[in-house]
C-alpha cells in the first residue's frame, strides 16, 4: 500500500527518488526499498519523515485519507483563505453537496463528462477532435469516461465500449488513460526493471517507455467498462 501511495505522491510532485531522500533526510536505499515494495512495513520514523516532506499527515502518507489531488488542493486553498473566503466556500459547498446528494438519492446516478473521439485511436486520441457528452453512472468513483469509437483496441476493448476512469495514478498491471502533448493514450501500465512501460493494446503499435512517471500526465485509471 505505501509503495503505491509513494509512487502517486512522487508523480504529483514531479520528484525523483533522490529528491525525496534529500528533502526527507533519508538514506537513498531506504527510499528505494519502500518505493519498490521491498520494505512493506517501514519504520514509523521513516514514514513520519516522508509525510513531513510531502506536507501530509501520517495517515495520508499511508494512503488512509483517500484524498484526490483536487481535494488536497481545495483544502490547501481553503486554509490559505481569510474568514470571508472560508465562509463563502462553506456556504457554496454546503449548498452544492445538499443538491448533489438529493439528486443521487433520487436517481442513484451522477453525471460525468465522456470523450467521444473520432477516427483511428491506435496512435492516440486527439482531444480537439473529440466530442464531449455527459453520461450517467452509478459508480461513485468514476469522474470521466471515454468511448471507444471502433475496434482499433481489440482484443482488450471493442467498438462502443465506454471506459469509466477514477482520478488516480494506476498500479502495476492496471489499464489507464494518459495524456502527452495533444494526444491521449489508453494503455496498460507496467513497471519493470526500473522503467515504466505504457503497453500498447494492439500488435501494430509501440509501447511508450518512461524513465520517470512525471514525463507524462495521467487522466485516470479504468475502473469499469459499459458495454451495450
Amino acid at each position: 500500500m505505501i509503495s503505491a501511495r509513494l509512487k502517486e505522491l512522487l508523480y504529483e510532485k514531479g520528484w525523483s527518488l533522490q529528491q525525496l531522500a534529500d528533502i526527507a533526510d533519508l538514506p537513498m536505499e531506504t527510499v528505494r526499498n519502500v518505493y519498490y515494495g521491498k520494505t512493506n512495513d517501514p519504520k514509523v520514523s521513516t514514514v513520519m519523515k516522508m509525510a513531513k516532506a510531502f506536507n501530509l499527515s501520517v495517515n495520508c502518507m499511508m494512503g488512509q485519507c483517500n484524498h484526490t489531488p483536487q481535494e488536497r488542493l481545495l483544502l490547501q486553498n481553503y486554509r490559505a483563505c481569510g474568514p470571508h473566503g472560508k465562509s463563502i466556500i462553506e456556504v457554496v459547498s454546503r449548498y452544492e453537496a445538499t443538491a448533489a446528494k438529493a439528486d443521487r438519492e433520487r436517481t442513484g446516478k451522477h453525471q460525468i463528462p465522456c470523450l467521444v473521439p473520432r477516427g483511428d485511436v491506435r496512435s492516440g486520441l486527439i482531444y480537439e477532435n473529440s466530442e464531449v457528452i455527459y453520461i450517467d453512472t452509478v459508480i461513485d468513483e468514476a469522474y470521466i469516461a471515454i468511448t471507444i469509437p471502433n475496434n482499433d483496441l481489440l482484443p482488450v476493448y471493442c467498438k462502443d465500449d465506454i471506459l469509466l476512469f477514477e482520478n488516480r495514478f494506476p498500479r502495476n498491471g492496471e489499464y489507464a488513460a494518459f495524456y502527452k502533448t495533444d494526444r491521449a493514450y489508453i494503455r496498460k501500465f507496467v513497471e519493470e526493471e526500473g522503467q515504466y512501460r505504457l503497453k500498447c493494446l494492439h500488435s501494430e503499435g509501440a509501447d511508450i517507455v518512461l524513465k520517470r512517471m512525471n514525463e507524462i500526465e495521467y487522466i485516470g485509471t479504468c475502473i469499469g467498462v459499459v458495454r451495450t
